[in-house]
């Protein structure tokens, strides 16, 4: 479990929003859970079934008693059923009950809750001619050793059944899925739903915080610290305590309240360990509370000691409420906090007492207000309740439409509830659905630098936005933006048969159970198996992202050539579906593909690369100093890496007093990669500074005077785009896609590829001539805003997309 195991505000009225119920269809949903004790699990369910303004019909089924939560549920007016399974008789009833109500209700979906009821409830729904079941992983997997033996069966069982029992996984958090995944749950089910919190309930408000610390005897200008979370081996008290007593060697003064369940003085265990860490009188017990938003907004501090988490709604919630958070690093927790908290390794005391020593300097530094706005902003455009709530209808809904239940909504439900559709209203209702987008591309890291924006912008148009790429630490931010991603089996440049067919295998397999409307393939590789297996699997619309045709189309022979006639082939079986549109960033691009046959006449669309954000990449005060000479690239050789250091090493031998500096990072799995050794003796040798991989290409921009890009070939280099909208002058290669960058002569120089000599003397004309460079660097901004704003871009994709629906 994970979350805030300790309480639960006693007026719960959640905000945000789901869509209008006019706008939907009504659903009818059974939650099949545990247990409602006082969870995170049980927490979160509440939550999401009380939210208002939401068309969905809850059930809510206990497969033990009505526990803390049930009267709860009772009282905001959810049906709560409990099965009361203890022993071998209450199971075999409970069991038997459970398939007598699913059978009678036929609802649309059931929703079942951890490991217990994923794998009992499941089969039992299956069993009961249910196939719309949703499983949820509320556990981060990564201590289950530590769990009950019964836990560690259950979650064993679950990833043997989980190909044919739940039509969709939703975990919690990334982490968690991908530690399911590994055990051998099916990954393309898995998505993440992260929790939903609600501000109104969860915000800062000091004006009862002088009260409470008054009450607790704490002292004036003491830090307050607080630590929500059950008596439990998971949550490791002992690094919490030991933390602790590190603390008050420099903090005294420091108290630290302890909120949940067992964390009361009746507890001998934890006494003893107070007691052995001589901090007795240091810390309030007040075990097991239901005022905890109120007691939150009293601390300074709230720490997170645990050794597993999944999600972890109370960094979520403390973090809304207005308190600094320290955490260990376990399940999403450092995702939450990103910049805005302290994250330390689990178990590791003295890095926690560390990070409690800077927390509690950054609370009593003036700049705190601004960052605990910040912190609180990125919950609430993360993790708000209306989001949570949407996006698990949307789950529903869209599992309700592919597998619908026969005669869903003619159970007995109570009066007051509008029944389920009928078949003939079904259809209509998955018609009215928001068109389901897939986004397929190699590695997810290319889809945050490059078509987020896109992503985004389709979201908030009403598009049910996936992604399916190979895993990787992007995926983090895709799954936090409410975007879905599925894991697949890729790899970037094998060519191994048997690799690549058990690829294009795992792609169809996808398509035909996401089923979506349309696919948007990005890169080589992924248009190429992209298409071929849209086609296969009948997804109704594709794109195909011509980013450029890749380095085999690089003049070449031997195995380059056959690799370029083969990718011919491809690209023919790929870009055949009968409704697609191919988007190119340059003339040429296109007309190589449209001579060989691969595009067909009025296929082909233009547009000038990815988009640039105005604002973020604007023009710059010029640097004071030597002129300067920028390149942010991946360190390929196809992107002229070797010409731009062997025109440096020119420069240097001419005297001509310039700086070359190189932003990038190695690519070892691209077959024209720069090596580490050569990397290594380009910076021993100091022609050139080296400056690694740059997240902020802006910044990098503004303290050059020249930007070069000395690529063999490009569909729209993106660097291009953005050194023109930072208004710098550019020099670049007479290749398709740096050509179409920037205005020859105007916004920048052209010269030959592969000729360090040619780019050398550009450089050096231009470094020479100040007022050149500002006239370049203005044309460059001026065809930026003309051509290359990102809202022109996104505006341009979505026109793309509304088309093909429309035919």
């Amino acid at each position: 479990m994970n979350g805030n195991e300790a309480g639960l505000p006693a007026a719960h009225q959640p905000a945000g929003g789901t869509q209008s119920p006019e706008n939907r269809a009504p659903l009818q949903v059974v939650h099949v859970i545990s247990g409602l004790l006082h969870g995170g699990a049980e927490t979160v369910l509440y939550r999401l079934v009380t939210a208002p303004g939401g068309t969905v019909r809850h059930t809510v089924v206990s497969m033990r008693g009505e526990g803390v939560m049930g009267a709860r549920l009772r009282e905001a007016g959810i049906e709560v059923i409990c099965l009361d399974m203890q022993g071998w008789t209450g199971n075999v009833r409970g069991l038997w009950r459970l398939y007598r109500l699913l059978r009678a209700r036929r609802p649309d979906v059931v929703q079942t809750w951890m490991y217990h009821a994923d794998l009992i409830a499941g089969l039992v729904a299956r069993l009961a001619g249910i196939r719309a079941v949703a499983w949820g992983i509320r556990n981060s997997g990564v201590s289950l050793g530590e769990s009950s033996r019964s836990s560690r069966i259950a979650a064993w069982a679950c990833a043997r059944v989980s190909a044919w029992v739940p039509g969709v996984i939703v975990a919690c958090a990334r982490k968690a899925a991908e530690v399911h995944r590994a055990w051998g749950y099916r990954a393309d089910r898995v998505l993440v739903v992260p929790n939903g919190y609600d501000l109104d309930v969860w915000h800062p408000d000091a004006s009862g915080a002088a009260e409470l610390r008054a009450r607790w005897g704490v002292p004036q200008g003491a830090p307050l610290l607080g630590s929500v979370a059950r008596w439990n081996p998971l949550k490791d008290h002992g690094n919490l305590m030991a933390a602790l007593a590190l603390s008050v060697r420099t903090h005294p003064d420091l108290r630290c309240v302890l909120i949940g369940l067992g964390m009361s003085r009746d507890n001998a265990e934890l006494i003893a360990m107070a007691r052995h860490y001589g901090l007795l009188d240091h810390l309030i017990f007040l075990g097991r509370r239901d005022d905890v938003p109120e007691l939150m907004r009293a601390l300074d501090i709230h720490v997170l000691s645990s050794k597993a988490e999944g999600f972890p709604n109370v960094v979520s919630e403390a973090m809304a409420s207005g308190v600094a958070c320290v955490v260990t690093d376990v399940g999403d927790a450092a995702d939450i906090v990103g910049e805005h908290g302290w994250v330390v390794p689990p178990g590791d005391a003295v890095a926690l007492a560390g990070a409690i020593g800077d927390a509690v300097t950054a609370v009593r530094d003036a700049g705190w207000p601004a960052r605990r706005d910040e912190a609180r902003a990125s919950v609430e455009r993360r993790y708000s309740l209306g989001a949570m709530v949407a996006r698990y209808e949307t789950v529903w809904r869209r599992l309700a439409a592919d597998f619908p239940t026969a005669g869903a909504g003619r159970g007995r439900f109570p009066a007051d509830v509008a029944a389920s559709p009928a078949p003939d209203e079904a259809a209509a209702a998955s018609a009215s659905l928001a068109p389901r987008l897939l986004f397929f591309i190699t590695n997810p890291a290319f889809l945050v630098s490059h078509r987020l924006p896109v992503a985004l912008a389709a979201r908030d148009a009403g598009y049910e936005v996936h992604v399916a790429s190979m895993g990787g630490p992007a995926v983090a931010q895709i799954e936090s933006l409410g975007l879905t991603h599925h894991v697949l089996p890729l790899s970037r440049t094998s060519m191994r048969p048997w690799t690549e067919a058990r690829s294009l295998w795992a792609i169809w397999r996808l398509f035909r159970r996401v089923r979506p409307g349309l696919v948007h393939a990005v890169t080589l590789k992924s248009v190429l198996y992209g298409g071929i297996a849209a086609r296969l699997a009948g997804v109704p619309a594709y794109v195909a992202a011509i980013s450029g045709l890749g380095y085999v189309f690089i003049q070449g022979s031997g195995l380059r050539g056959v690799l370029r006639h083969l990718a011919l082939v491809l690209y023919r079986l790929a870009l055949g579906h009968p409704n697609s549109r191919v988007i190119f960033q340059n003339d040429a691009d296109r007309d190589m593909l449209e001579r060989a046959g691969a595009v067909r006449p009025g296929q082909a669309v233009l547009l000038r690369g990815s988009g640039v954000d105005l604002d973020r990449f604007a023009p710059a005060p010029w640097p004071e100093g030597p002129v300067t000479v920028a390149m942010a690239s991946r360190l390929l050789h196809d992107k002229g890496v070797r010409e731009f250091v062997e025109a440096a090493r020119l420069s240097a031998a001419r005297g001509e007093g310039l700086r070359w500096r190189l932003a990038g990072s190695l690519d070892p799995e691209n077959p024209a990669s720069v090596t580490a050794s050569e990397l290594d003796a380009w910076r021993a040798e100091g022609a050139i500074e080296y400056v690694g991989e740059c997240a902020d290409v802006a910044g990098f921009y503004a303290q050059a005077h020249i930007v070069t890009l000395p690529s063999y070939r490009e569909g729209l280099p993106k660097s291009l785009i953005e050194a023109a909208a930072c208004g710098r002058p550019v020099v670049t290669t007479d290749v398709p896609g740096c050509r179409d960058a920037i205005e020859p002569g105007v916004s920048g120089v052209l010269v030959p590829p592969r000729d360090s000599r040619a780019l050398a003397d550009a450089v050096a004309s231009l470094a020479g001539d100040e007022n050149r460079r500002a006239r370049m660097g203005a044309a460059g901004r001026a065809l930026a805003e003309r051509d290359f704003g990102l809202d022109r871009i996104v505006r341009a994709h979505l026109d793309v997309y509304r088309d093909l629906a429309g035919r």
